[in-house]
């Protein structure tokens, strides 16, 4: 039984790293769409990275920026700059809107049936 348990915990993790890497990708295309263009880099430089797990936590981060486009934070806090497509806060308006669902919309990820060995 002990090692049964053991295994639904492994999987649950692992399951629930599945379900955070797919809501993440779910941001960071509605991100990409709130993105300010000039020539494109920023917008081209979002990422999400694979699952990481310790302990009993589970993360997945979505960054933006990078070598292509160092100049990501400053477009994502300046509030006063007008930009013809996108906003400031693109990343963070996103997140802060799907927070509240979150969790519901994980929860509906994770496949129960697999992690009890039901069919």
């Amino acid at each position: 039984m002990q090692r049964r348990f053991s295994m639904i915990v492994r999987g649950t993790k692992d399951e629930m790293g599945k379900a955070l890497y797919a809501e993440a990708q779910i941001e960071r295309r509605e991100s990409m769409k709130r993105t300010p263009v000039d020539l494109g880099p920023l917008r081209a430089s979002h990422t999400v990275f694979p699952p990481k797990g310790a302990g009993d936590i589970v993360t997945v981060d979505i960054a933006v920026g990078g070598p292509s486009a160092s100049y990501a934070v400053i477009v994502h806090e300046d509030l006063d700059a007008q930009h013809t497509t996108g906003q400031a806060k693109f990343l963070e308006s996103t997140l802060r809107e799907s927070a509240p669902h979150m969790a519901a919309r994980v929860g509906k990820r994770i496949d129960l049936q697999k992690l009890v060995g039901g069919s």
